[in-house]
């Protein structure tokens, strides 16, 4: 079996230079202390390596002389970059981790054998890695803009904003999970993300993140979150899975490195566990932002006790007499249905 840090075998190709520095010859070559350096390194999710091991390239000397030039030109400080070298690494960690799977993936189709695999891995690793790194750019450029249109016409400069909160959440997974195959499992999971990921993107939210069997989103206004809601319950009600159940929100939201986090956060998780299955269950103030469109209908609740909130009285968010089921503000379909069953056929 070839060495897979053979510079001529797949990390040769990948790193596209040789490993030729220690961790103390980076640092040098980068004009800062050692500690520092590996500073750097750990928040990209890399392990320390031992002094004296030749583990580095040229391009990672430039890749922290960048970090450097962004805390020396007082773009950010020392901890501003940090955290961007954290959350640098854990998006593309995933996404390294998705791309070598999927490289295992095609050698298994392809009837690669073990002595065949090393080559043949090189070769689609050759030929594919360009398209990837350009498509991997393209995909962050075209983000960031839709990012930034959020903040405009003002830029601003709080980390709090306000939006609805969804989350989602099948109904008796861990039980469903004891019933199936390894492979199928992962199946349902990709299916129930990409489904639920072309209904969030499709209708105008976005997807926050994906946790197994639960999915968090956000969109601007609380129809948009309202439509997405109900349509993810009418398609999983659809399926042969026990169901779903979703909880929505409407207020304040702390934003940082992607994620959101609040008190609107939270109360649209603690909806989510008290609803029932294929039903939407929404806090006050997304009942008091609908309550004037004809197209939804809402049944409120008798005062409960949610977990760390005072006694509420959520309501139960179903489509108004003059919408159809099925029927949406937005008139985006997934014709796909490759999507995991939640698609539309």
């Amino acid at each position: 079996m070839s060495d897979p840090r053979d510079e001529s075998g797949l990390s040769g190709v990948i790193l596209g230079q040789p490993r030729r520095l220690t961790s103390s010859q980076v640092a040098l070559a980068a004009g800062v202390q050692m500690h520092r350096a590996r500073r750097f390194w750990r928040a990209m999710g890399f392990a320390n390596v031992a002094d004296d091991d030749v583990e580095f390239t040229d391009a990672d000397v430039a890749a922290l002389k960048r970090f450097l030039c962004l805390v020396d030109d007082e773009i950010l400080d020392e901890e501003q970059a940090i955290a961007l070298a954290r959350l640098l690494g854990r998006a593309t960690s995933r996404l390294a981790t998705s791309n070598a799977e999927a490289l295992g993936h095609a050698l298994d189709a392809c009837g690669a054998v073990d002595g065949q695999r090393v080559s043949a891995a090189r070769r689609l690793v050759d030929r594919t890695l360009p398209e990837l790194e350009a498509l991997l750019v393209y995909s962050w450029y075209r983000h960031l803009a839709v990012a930034m249109e959020r903040l405009q016409p003002e830029v601003r400069s709080t980390r709090t904003s306000m939006a609805t909160v969804g989350f989602a959440d099948l109904v008796g997974f861990t039980r469903l999970s004891r019933q199936l195959s390894d492979r199928d499992l992962v199946a349902l999971v990709n299916r129930f993300e990409g489904g639920i990921g072309d209904i969030v993107t499709g209708s105008g939210g976005r997807l926050v993140k994906s946790i197994g069997d639960e999915v968090l989103f956000v969109a601007d206004k609380p129809e948009i979150g309202a439509n997405i809601a109900l349509e993810i319950a009418e398609r999983i009600s659809r399926r042969p899975v026990p169901g779903i159940r979703v909880g929505l929100e409407f207020g304040d939201l702390i934003t940082h490195a992607g994620d959101v986090f609040g008190d609107t956060v939270n109360l649209a998780s603690r909806l989510t566990a008290l609803s029932e299955p294929n039903q939407v269950l929404v806090g006050p103030r997304v009942a008091t932002e609908l309550a004037t469109h004809r197209q939804y209908q809402l049944t409120e609740l008798a005062p409960m006790q949610v977990r760390g909130f005072p006694p509420l009285s959520p309501s139960v968010l179903s489509r108004g007499r003059s919408m159809a089921a099925g029927q949406t503000l937005n008139t985006h379909r997934i014709a796909d249905s490759s999507h995991g069953g939640l698609a539309e056929e």
